[in-house]
């Protein structure tokens, strides 16, 4: 295959950003009406099940219509799709207020902070290692060139994800300060104290696999934890794993440790001055840190594109691989997409699942957590990690 030119390099840079971009905006709206549904059946209400059925218009036919689609079993859990498409409109038609004594240019720049660091991570994380598909021959200019699984696999991939999440935090701190109100700064003066306790164990937790792996690359990362560990090297990664999985509803405010929020407390904490699309905004940093912490845990410690977690992928492969049919073998034993996509989804639910059945922390208990606890049990961890290397190597 020809090396590619800059033209053609730069176009197929350009078409996986927006590949990425689509993802987003395809697993966050989702997430935000599976949250509503899995919520309506947990907890034995409604949910988003339906709309005033006295409506008329495009409302009215709506709601027909999802009533219908409720009689049919695998159609049924769209039913109430339509509360989804109002609440995006509300948000983008809604007014925007701005307090008369906010800071005007803090106010306006907080909650673009919060999204653009959201998005950028995915700029690091490899969907899967290698090529993602190829684009067709007729395609104009890049026809017949491979599109990889990351937009930016580099070396030091893992400190680029760490390195720009932690500027969101700055969104939420400037944005409690600029709204000029007691309640969204004491959700402001939370959210730095917890997410700055936090991080300390989360990365601590994301240390085993560098250790185990000896990478800080992506996709590098995600193969030895998926392949390339001895059997022993699962107990680190399942310590780690629940470890790692704690701090991110910690890192991401989601229940039970949605103290800056905290709306029995603080109204709405930090955004409680805020409206319209800045408070959109928020809204979607938050789902969309919700997707780049499963897509840490899902690469790190399930698997990531190989089927199993825990590092038994490489078990099988070795054991059962050549006892196995071709196609299977290609299904089962090589990495896919589809995979890493699927323990998103499935952490996505868990977050769901958490916020429905765990309440919340007291204030105190959140910061107990992560230095009482939390912190030895990373060191601890870690220990374990370097012994499982050494032993290996």
């Amino acid at each position: 295959m020809p090396t590619p030119t800059l033209t053609q390099s730069v176009l197929i840079a350009i078409l996986q950003a927006i590949l990425v971009v689509v993802f987003i905006f395809v697993v966050v709206p989702l997430t935000l009406f599976a949250e509503r549904k899995v919520l309506g059946y947990l907890q034995q209400r409604l949910g988003a099940t339906r709309i005033a059925g006295t409506l008329t218009g495009l409302s009215g036919f709506l709601n027909r219509n999802m009533w219908k689609m409720g009689k049919i079993p695998m159609l049924s859990y769209w039913r109430g799709i339509p509360m989804l498409v109002g609440d995006v409109l509300k948000m983008i038609l809604k007014e925007d207020i701005l307090p008369t004594k906010a800071d005007k240019f803090v106010f306006f720049i907080a909650p673009a902070i919060s999204f653009v660091a959201s998005v950028v991570v995915f700029a690091a994380i490899s969907f899967v290692p290698g090529t993602l598909f190829t684009l067709p021959n007729w395609v104009p200019l890049i026809g017949g060139l491979p599109v990889a699984g990351a937009v930016g696999d580099v070396n030091v991939g893992l400190l680029w994800i760490l390195g720009i999440a932690s500027v969101g935090v700055y969104g939420i701190v400037l944005a409690g300060w600029a709204s000029n109100s007691k309640y969204p700064l004491l959700g402001g003066l939370r959210s730095g104290a917890q997410i700055v306790s936090y991080e300390v164990p989360l990365t601590l937790s994301l240390l085993a696999p560098v250790v185990m792996s000896g990478s800080l690359q992506f996709g590098e990362l995600s193969r030895s934890m998926a392949v390339g560990l001895p059997i022993w090297g699962a107990v680190p990664q399942f310590f780690g794993f629940f470890i790692y999985l704690t701090c991110g509803f910690a890192e991401t405010n989601r229940m039970p440790f949605d103290m800056p929020e905290a709306e029995n407390e603080l109204v709405a904490g930090f955004h409680t001055e805020y409206s319209g699309m800045k408070f959109g905004f928020f809204y979607l940093a938050e789902y969309i840190n919700m997707t780049v912490v499963a897509a840490i845990a899902s690469a790190f410690f399930l698997g990531g594109p190989w089927l199993l977690p825990f590092g038994l992928q490489g078990l099988f492969n070795h054991f059962l691989s050549p006892h196995l049919p071709a196609l299977l073998v290609t299904f089962l034993c090589e990495p896919h997409a589809l995979f890493f996509v699927g323990k998103i989804i499935f952490l996505l639910f868990v977050y769901i699942w958490v916020r429905g059945t765990i309440p919340r922390y007291r204030y105190d208990q959140v910061m107990a957590v992560a230095w009482k606890y939390f912190i030895p049990l990373t060191l601890v961890n870690l220990m374990l990690a370097a012994l499982v290397r050494y032993f290996a190597v």
